[in-house]
């Protein structure tokens, strides 16, 4: 495999992953338009906070999977990069820089996927649109008075 071809797996690899966390990201707007409704209505039953949680916490679910799939393709391009330069072809300046990158120093071993984002803002972006939602579905309004 060249390296062009192992570019365009890569970049056939990010276009689907943005079509599905444009989708994903959709679902959790939803989500947290659900919780908000449920909140402002003020009588929601136990059933319906229960079902928009778990519609809530699996879309979000889903965004971070598709957060740790970015980063496990930019590792696997490393990877194949590195293997491909292993074997004894020319590779470009564009490719060494990309195993630096994205091989974190380790790109001769074969890449593992974590369901952890392995960028701290993806953690704090998960983290709180989880908190957002869960807090609008079961925490009370402060505009009873």
């Amino acid at each position: 495999m060249s390296e062009f071809e192992i570019n365009t797996l890569l970049n056939n690899g990010l276009i689907q992953q943005a079509l599905y966390a444009f989708a994903f990201l959709f679902a959790t707007w939803f989500a947290g338009r659900c919780a908000v409704v449920t909140n402002e209505t003020g009588n929601a039953n136990l059933f319906s906070k229960i079902v928009i949680s778990g519609f809530g916490l699996s879309s979000i679910y889903f965004l971070n999977l598709q957060f740790t799939y970015v980063d496990f393709h930019l590792k696997n391009y490393a990877h194949s990069l590195y293997n491909l330069k292993e074997s004894g072809a020319d590779i470009s300046s564009r490719g060494d820089t990309a195993i630096e990158l994205f091989g974190r120093g380790n790109a001769s071993e074969v890449p593992g996927m974590s369901l952890i984002p392995a960028d701290p803002i993806g953690i704090v972006f998960i983290a709180s649109l989880t908190l957002i939602i869960l807090a609008s579905i079961w925490m009370s309004g402060s505009n009873n008075e």
